[in-house]
């Protein structure tokens, strides 16, 4: 059926509505035949107001499920098209840049389906951006020439991954939503869920990558990354689901759940107004509980990668300084050694030689002894005395010219010094 530009804007809300209410009662709500053919009469009947007519045979009538727009809705939820999805199991690795943009662009359509999409497809994005005609070596390359160990890797993941998909929950309003975020310096994470049955089921996921600014540790620490997360997700890729309904959001990181008393600054200010807004109860969850989120902004670290991060220890120039000049009277009660880095051993040997180690030892005590180190007991980094004032300064500098409590209230959060909280 065709409609034109004003009608649309006349009856396109209540049509989309009803017709979207009655295709999930198709699936869902059977047992309600009586409620399900009153919204099948206000459709019907809207389409004959607007003079507006649709071909019996492309009508369907109570269905167990029904396909629409490349998704099978059903009682048991919506899932991806097994037809449409088929054709990605025989999908051979493109040779161009164009089968590579087509099959990033079907893939992508099924985002919400896929954890984690915007990590795992982030080596085939970034190909195909090197690929572009924009690019200045873009004539001179082609796939097959660019094509590494971690395209082949992210290509098979994606295809694994479109082709088990789980089958989405439909959301239920007059639930309270549960949504787990978490960020990293890979990406942002987050999976819309709900209790069904006594079970939490998804609804949607979601994940992006982080823009060239948000990859600064220096302006995004840990925190600010989760409440980044936790602000794009709520007020961006699920508004329309939470804005006027409670929701449960879990975190893994424990200041952020207590947003309301910390001290924040301009950014994280602004941040704090757009949620706030939203009935949100945040909670803390450790990572190894809040696994569904925390893999969606992570990626797996080979034993190669630690080698590698390991020897890219960067020290700052006056720290260097200071450690090049330092004296034995320059050290706080600390013996002086000299770390090496070693191959990462194979997990066999792992157990063997942390029963070796003499640190580990000392932390299986107050393991074993279920408390914390007390303050004799507690270890520290060793730490070459600098000159107080220049940090004071440095800091006030870098970060927009603080007040004393914010400057010092920066410095507390990532140093420590011999009477720490007695200076003012």
């Amino acid at each position: 059926m065709e409609m034109t530009r004003p009608l649309l804007v006349s009856c396109e809300y209540k049509l989309q509505v009803h017709s979207w209410s009655l295709l999930v009662q198709l699936s869902w709500s059977q047992p309600l035949v009586r409620k399900h053919l009153q919204r099948l009469e206000l459709v019907l009947s809207r389409l004959q107001r607007e003079n507006l007519k649709i071909k019996l045979k492309k009508c369907c009538f109570f269905q167990h499920q029904v396909k629409y727009l490349g998704h099978v809705v059903s009682a048991e939820g919506v899932a991806t098209d097994p037809d449409k999805i088929s054709a990605v199991a025989k999908w051979k690795c493109p040779e161009n840049v164009q089968e590579l943009k087509s099959f990033l662009g079907f893939a992508s359509y099924y985002r919400r389906f896929v954890p984690g999409f915007s990590q795992i497809a982030a080596p085939l994005n970034n190909l195909a951006a090197e690929l572009s005609p924009k690019h200045k070596n873009s004539k001179k390359t082609t796939v097959k020439h660019l094509w590494t160990e971690v395209c082949d890797s992210a290509f098979q993941t994606l295809k694994t991954k479109l082709t088990t998909a789980p089958v989405l929950a439909y959301a239920n309003f007059q639930k309270p939503f549960i949504l787990d975020v978490d960020a990293s310096h890979n990406g942002l994470g987050a999976v819309l869920s709900q209790e069904c049955e006594g079970k939490v089921r998804p609804i949607a996921f979601a994940s992006r990558g982080l823009r060239k600014t948000e990859r600064n540790m220096q302006n995004y620490s840990s925190m600010k990354l989760e409440f980044l997360a936790l602000k794009w997700a709520v007020t961006e890729k699920f508004r329309d689901y939470l804005l006027g309904h409670k929701c449960v959001v879990y975190t893994d990181n424990n200041p952020l759940s207590h947003l309301q008393t910390a001290k924040l600054g301009a950014v994280e200010q602004r941040w704090a107004s757009e949620l706030a807004c939203f009935d949100l109860d945040i909670k803390y969850k450790p990572g190894r509980s809040n696994g569904n989120a925390d893999g969606l902004s992570r990626q797996t670290v080979t034993s190669e990668q630690k080698v590698v991060l390991a020897h890219t220890t960067v020290f700052p120039d006056d720290l260097r300084c200071a450690l090049q000049n330092a004296t034995d009277d320059t050290i706080l009660n600390c013996t002086s050694q000299t770390l090496t880095v070693a191959p990462w051993p194979p997990d066999t040997n792992l157990s063997v030689l942390q029963a070796d180690d003499p640190t580990i030892k000392d932390f299986r005590i107050f393991w074993d002894r279920g408390q914390r180190p007390n303050s004799e007991e507690r270890m520290s980094l060793s730490h070459v005395v600098l000159n107080l004032r220049e940090v004071l300064q440095s800091s006030h500098d870098q970060h927009g010219h603080q007040g004393v409590d914010r400057t010092l209230d920066l410095l507390r959060k990532r140093c420590y010094w011999p009477g720490t909280k007695a200076t003012d």
